[in-house]
C-alpha cells in the first residue's frame, strides 16, 4: 500500500515545501508582530499604572475619586447613547397617524 507522498513527483514535493516553509515563516512574523504590540500595550498600562499613583500621591484621595466618577459618567453617558433603541408603532395605527398629519381644508360658507 502506497501512501499519497509517495505517488507525488520531486518537483511537487519541493514546491510543497517550499509553500510550508513560506507559510511557517510568515506565521513566525505575524506571531513576532503580535508579541512586539502586546509588549508596547504592557509599557503603556505600566506608565499609566505609574502616573495614577503619582497623581493619587500628589492630589489626594479625594481627588482622585472625584476624577474616576468623572470618567465613570462620561462612560455611562456614552453607554446610554448606544443603548438608545427606535420605538415604533404597530402596523394597525399608521393609518390613523397619517390621518392626523393630513392638513385639513376648512369648508366655505356659501353666501
Amino acid at each position: 500500500m502506497e501512501t499519497q507522498g509517495q505517488n507525488e513527483c520531486p518537483i511537487c514535493q519541493g514546491r510543497e515545501v517550499q509553500n510550508l516553509r513560506r507559510d511557517l515563516a510568515e506565521c513566525k512574523k505575524r506571531g513576532q508582530k503580535k508579541d512586539k504590540r502586546i509588549k508596547e500595550l504592557d509599557k503603556k498600562v505600566f506608565v499609566l499604572t505609574i502616573v495614577a499613583i503619582i497623581i493619587g500621591a500628589i492630589l489626594g484621595k479625594e481627588m482622585l475619586q472625584s476624577l474616576v466618577e468623572w470618567i465613570d459618567s462620561i462612560n455611562a453617558f456614552r453607554g446610554g447613547i448606544g443603548g438608545l433603541t427606535l420605538n415604533l408603532p404597530s402596523p394597525g395605527t399608521l393609518p390613523i397617524m397619517a390621518l392626523a398629519m393630513l392638513p385639513v381644508r376648512g369648508r366655505r360658507r356659501r353666501r
